[in-house]
This record gives C-alpha cells, sequence and structure tokens, in this order.
C-alpha cells in the first residue's frame, strides 16, 4: 500500500499507457492514428471499446484514490478532479469514428464535457505545482510543461485531420509532467 500511496501517480500512468498500447494493437483497420483519437478507441459503437473504457477508468481512479490516500490539499485537488473526470470518460463515449452507427449524442457531450473539465484540472494542477515551487529551475519547468499543454490543447482543435497526432503529444508531455515533475 505505502508503494502505491507515494507512486500512485507513475504506477497509474504507466497502467493507462500499457492500456492505450493494448487498444491500439486491437484497433480496426479504419482506425487511423494520425487523426482519431485515443478517445476514438472507446467510442460508441466500437466493439473493443471496452478496452479503452477500462483504461480511463482504472487511470482516473487509482490517480484519484492516490490523492485520497495521501490527504486533498490545494496542490492535489485539482489532480483529484482531474482522476474523476478522465475516469467518468471512461463512463461515457465519444460518438463513433466510422459514419452510419446510431449513436447518443448526449453520452458523446458528457464525454467532451468531462475530458475538458478534465484538461482545465491538470493545467491547474501545473500551476498551483508551479506557484509552490521554490526553485527557479523547477518553477520554470511548470511553468515550459503548462505552456506546451495550453499550446497543445489549443492546436488540438485546429488540427482536425490530425488530431490523433496532438493528441498523443499532448498526453506524452502530460505523462512526462506527471510522472517526473509532479510533486504529490
Amino acid at each position: 500500500m505505502e508503494l502505491f500511496k507515494s507512486n500512485y501517480h507513475i504506477i497509474s500512468t504507466v497502467l493507462f499507457i500499457v492500456l492505450i498500447i493494448v487498444a491500439h494493437v486491437y484497433s480496426p483497420s479504419n482506425y487511423n492514428w494520425l487523426n482519431n483519437t485515443i478517445s476514438d478507441l472507446g467510442a460508441q459503437g466500437y466493439e473493443r471499446r471496452l478496452i479503452m473504457q477500462i483504461g480511463f477508468l482504472i487511470f482516473g481512479i487509482m490517480l484519484a484514490s492516490g490523492v485520497l490516500l495521501n490527504g486533498v490539499g490545494w496542490r492535489t485537488a485539482p489532480l483529484l478532479v482531474y482522476g474523476l473526470c478522465v475516469s467518468m470518460t471512461g463512463v461515457f463515449s465519444t460518438k463513433p469514428f466510422t459514419d452510419h452507427i446510431e449513436y447518443s449524442a448526449l453520452q458523446s457531450s458528457l464525454h467532451s464535457s468531462f475530458a475538458q473539465i478534465a484538461g482545465v484540472a491538470f493545467c491547474v494542477a501545473m500551476l498551483l505545482q508551479f506557484s509552490f515551487s521554490s526553485a527557479d529551475k523547477s518553477r520554470n519547468i511548470h511553468l515550459l510543461f503548462f505552456i506546451l499543454v495550453v499550446g497543445l490543447s489549443a492546436t488540438f482543435g485546429l488540427l482536425k485531420n490530425y488530431q490523433g497526432i496532438a493528441q498523443r503529444l499532448l498526453y506524452l508531455i502530460s505523462f512526462i509532467w506527471l510522472i517526473r515533475y509532479f510533486k504529490p
């Protein structure tokens, strides 16, 4: 339990990455990682969506559990919200990435809303880490990662044909910050 308590952000991220890779291995030929998102791997109407849904749930619940086990404070509350919202993106799936499949627009809208709230909470967590850092080098690292995350988030909406790449870069930068620079 102590291992999880002190490394929950690393353990949850590594498990999430493994499940993302597994979901990619089993993705259909019409799934294109250049323009399809990771959420599309858990899309409504997709027969293997459970892999990615479980990934979102495990990542979010483990992250939130780690925060709760260590005690919620100003620096970790946004990460708790982030984890809870990511787990909800596993409950509510995005619209199908293939045409002519009926889906719930409400469920897709909820997925998108929880993903956006998660993104904002993650950025707030980064800013709080920046605020509470005393060393200039550490502050600069948090600020750099914050700028990268916000910049990639902005390009995500602009690069319709390359959303998959933009999102994967966003995840990569977020995961690096979460594993290496987040201090629970």
